[in-house]
């Protein structure tokens, strides 16, 4: 089996070295090459890369500032073929296991299908922080997650078949995030989505994450108050409206239906109401199911 490990890399010089080698010391009976794509990078992460290029330990380019949604999407239509997939963040650091983990889960799908796990919460020492990323099982209906997203990208393997199928559809300008759009992409098709609720990677917290999670329950209780009040610039309706548009011929009527509904939330207060008090989505707590309702009633989600 063969593996392509996708990392967009930004101005990641402090962490960016610990987690290559974290990489490239996963165990298992696999090739690995990792791909990076420099987005656009200021500070020495082009010369790391090209110092490990020149060992021949892995490819890279660089690119115009994308953002991490486009950015990755760019590694994954513009990367070889391979068997299987997965996403690296710049500043984690993977356990031994984690690709033979996704691989072993994975390895029998024909179709669409995509794994991931929960994750060690470190600080910026890799100090464990006491908890995982995950307390409950996360979400993985397809109703749900188009509203919510939610599974951790960081951990996310999938196979050949998604990734051809993403693919076709080239790299869409509307979306929310790249991990939460190959999730509801996946689902929409009927694909099949594997959740390990063991940690296979600590999931590095500091002041420069694109995405981290709160340390205390006040911290947690301002970012819901922000996530409410925040008007997504791409949010769950255009992202929605873009998987429609490009997949719709491989949906069930439900599926599409659902994401017409979706789609069209903002329209008017009503079907913000209506998307809000569905009993479709099953967020994964009461807490986050208040915040994400709010935000939809408000149209910012």
């Amino acid at each position: 089996m063969r593996i392509a490990v996708l990392m967009s890399a930004y101005n990641g010089e402090k962490y960016i070295r610990e987690q290559i080698n974290s990489i490239l010391e996963q165990e298992g009976e696999f090739e690995l090459d990792l791909w990076v794509r420099d987005d656009g990078s200021s500070d020495q992460t082009k010369q790391i890369l090209h110092e490990y290029a020149n060992q021949q330990k892995l490819h890279w380019y660089t690119g115009e500032n994308m953002r991490p949604a486009r950015s990755f999407l760019h590694l994954v239509q513009h990367c070889p073929e391979y068997d299987f997939y997965a996403f690296a963040d710049q500043d984690d650091y993977w356990m031994p296991d984690k690709i033979k983990a996704g691989l072993l889960a994975l390895e029998k799908e024909a179709g669409p299908a995509l794994y991931c796990a929960n994750a060690e919460l470190v600080d910026s020492k890799l100090q464990s922080l006491g908890r995982n990323v995950y307390r409950s099982l996360p979400r993985t209906d397809f109703e749900t997650l188009t509203c919510a997203g939610g599974i951790l990208g960081c951990t996310m393997i999938f196979n050949q078949a998604l990734r051809n199928l993403v693919c076709e559809g080239g790299i869409p300008s509307e979306i929310v995030l790249h991990d939460f759009y190959f999730a509801v992409v996946c689902a929409a098709v009927d694909g099949r989505i594997v959740y390990d609720p063991n940690a296979h990677m600590k999931y590095r917290q500091h002041e420069n994450n694109v995405v981290g999670v709160p340390a205390s329950r006040w911290e947690t209780v301002k970012a819901r108050i922000r996530d409410i009040r925040y008007q997504e610039p791409v949010g769950v309706a255009k992202q929605a409206q873009t998987i429609l548009r490009q997949f719709a011929e491989l949906m069930g009527t439900e599926q599409k239906e659902w994401l017409a509904v979706v789609a069209g939330y903002k329209t008017s207060l009503w079907t913000r109401m209506k998307l809000a008090a569905s009993r479709k989505t099953r967020y994964v707590s009461k807490n986050m199911g208040i915040k994400l309702r709010l935000s939809i009633l408000l149209g910012n989600r």
